[in-house]
């Protein structure tokens, strides 16, 4: 059977036709991020568009990240269990003693925020040169570090002006290592999005070019002794092209450096702590395959799992076990890394891909012209980017616009917490250090404050109709109270409880809604609401009593919040 062709411009019609008056954009086209939109359907892709793969490029390791104070025995336990990569502090690495036999095979990252001088960076890599040989990258990064806190060794000048002192160190020691790292990991914990990310990680990349390729490194070994450094989020396939654009960037930055066709530059991808909950934390298990998922389809050389129970500090022995043998699965059984660069070829990947890696690159160049990454950070102008797009993206969690399994959707208030939940607190900011926030705090606080009162928070459904009329409108509201910690019991009767809310049609809110109010408040109730916009309807039942409405994109964390007080 043969079908007759089909244009886009036909299918767009017919498109059209079924959304019966509502515009295609507004529809079916929705923005990831500033000036980055997502279409339905994809036909070709961009004409500028490379695959960012690299056939040579070796299957990623999995890379396991070590508490302070690890001992030899921690690593010696994460690589029998087949993580075939470590990120440790170096003074740590240092203090373990460890075995070359036992690492054999094993790649480090290696933090210096734990090592207090460079010549004491030195010091260590020497002594663990036994041990890690080339197969290392340090984390030598001082924008970063001010970046997320970190008390420095020295003023930034001196701090930049040692990185081509290390890496020529580095260069003449361990040939194939890295000393230089580019990360963007407090960026994104305080709420960056993707394009910014790429954008921050260039205009870093740039200025630790700069130094290495003044301190009398050639372009092509200034290249090698950088390694980038990525949060990958939650969402799948934005955050895989971020992974493909970054590389894109990169590769267009060393070539404008003078090295277009230097060695591969390692990628080390690290699952979201942004993204993970203390509340119903088991979901993060699914959190963290995703996010593998994306780093590995992306192309990192490099994946850090998160464990589930990480949002509560040193994570426990089977929630490791668990992240680590997530990559496993998905490198083993999966078979994922096996294929250069599989989203190669997608009109929709190559698109976005292409999208980001655009608006990155106008980022950049804006960033430098207004003087690059050191001066918007301690001018606070990077702070100040940071924290609008920040502002919006808690906006649209707290309107529920953004879900969060088991937090803000679907909470589960029977849950038992196997952990203490940590306080929420913030500590003091070092100079110029970004806020780091998890996108559940907020919800997840409201929850605390419920299960701290002394009278369990409730609120009554009183259903109006049938129970095919009233269910649609009263599992919202039950969803939706549980995402401050209230519990929910519903109602045909006018009772006088503090908190009711009325759940049915639009009908039976113009015919009943108003009454079943006056009654209510007679009754004693404190707040009436009604599930649901009926916007025809606010004035008269507001006059009849109604203290509020909660519908789809009501802030639901200042409705919550203010409820609870009204509760307690």
């Amino acid at each position: 059977m043969e079908f007759p062709p089909v244009t886009v411009a036909a299918w767009r019609a017919q498109v059209e036709k079924e959304l019966g008056g509502r515009s295609f954009e507004s529809a079916l086209v929705h923005e990831a991020m500033e000036r980055i939109l997502i279409a339905p359907l994809y036909t070709e892709a961009p004409a500028a568009a490379r695959a960012s793969g690299d056939p040579s490029a070796p299957p990623f390791r999995i890379c396991m990240r070590q508490a302070r104070g690890a001992t030899a025995a921690d690593l010696v336990a994460d690589v029998e269990g087949c993580a075939d990569a470590l990120w440790l502090g170096l003074g740590d690495a240092c203090g373990a003693a460890l075995a070359p036999a036992d690492f054999a095979q094993t790649f480090f990252v290696f933090d210096t925020e734990d090592v207090a001088s460079m010549e004491a960076v030195e010091r260590h890599v020497s002594a663990l040169t036994p041990v890690a040989a080339s197969r290392f990258a340090l984390c030598m990064d001082p924008l970063a570090s001010r970046a997320r806190g970190a008390a420095p060794f020295a003023t930034l000048a001196e701090e930049l002006a040692a990185l081509g002192r290390v890496a020529h160190f580095v260069e003449a020691r361990a040939p194939g290592a890295s000393a230089v790292l580019v990360s963007t990991l407090p960026y994104h914990d305080a709420g960056a999005d993707a394009a910014d990310e790429i954008a921050f990680a260039l205009s870093t990349g740039a200025r630790y070019l700069d130094v290495l390729l003044e301190s009398g490194l050639s372009p092509e070994q200034a290249a090698r002794q950088i390694a980038v450094q990525i949060a990958v989020g939650r969402d799948t396939f934005v955050e895989l092209c971020k992974l493909r654009a970054l590389r894109t960037c990169f590769r267009k930055l060393l070539a404008a450096v003078g090295a277009p066709s230097g060695p591969r530059t390692k990628v080390h991808a690290v699952c979201s702590s942004r993204t993970l909950t203390t509340r119903d934390p088991w979901v993060n298990m699914l959190r963290v395959t995703t996010q593998m998922f994306s780093a590995i389809l992306g192309g990192a050389d490099l994946v850090t799992p998160n464990a589930f129970d990480q949002a509560f500090g040193v994570p426990s022995a089977l929630a490791r076990r668990v992240a680590r043998n997530t990559g496993l699965v998905l490198r083993e059984e999966s078979f994922l890394g096996k294929v250069a660069d599989p989203a190669g070829g997608s009109y929709y990947f190559e698109t976005l891909t292409d999208a980001l890696a655009r608006e990155a690159w106008q980022r950049f160049r804006a960033l430098e012209r207004e003087g690059g990454m050191t001066d918007a950070l301690e001018s606070g102008r990077l702070a100040a980017r940071i924290e609008a797009v920040a502002r919006n993206w808690r906006e649209r969690i707290a309107k529920r616009k953004v879900p969060i399994l088991g937090v803000s959707e679907f909470a589960h208030l029977d849950e038992t917490q196997t952990r203490p939940v940590p306080s929420e607190e913030a500590p003091p900011r070092a100079a110029h250090a970004l806020a780091a926030e998890r996108d559940a705090a907020a919800f997840e606080a409201l929850r605390a404050r419920a299960e701290a009162a002394e009278t369990p928070p409730e609120a009554v459904l009183v259903t109006l109709g049938s129970f095919a009329e009233s269910r649609p409108r009263a599992g919202f509201a039950a969803g939706f109270f549980a995402a401050g910690g209230i519990r929910t019991r519903e109602s045909t009767t006018d009772e006088p409880a503090p908190l009711v809310c009325l759940c049915g049609t639009d009908e039976r809110y113009t015919t009943e809604a108003a009454e079943r109010a006056r009654a209510l408040k007679a009754a004693g109730c404190k707040r009436v609401l009604v599930a649901g916009r009926p916007s025809r309807l606010d004035t008269s039942l507001r006059e009849a009593g109604v203290d509020g409405f909660i519908f789809l994109g009501c802030d639901a964390v200042t409705v919550l919040s203010e409820l609870l007080g009204v509760l307690s």
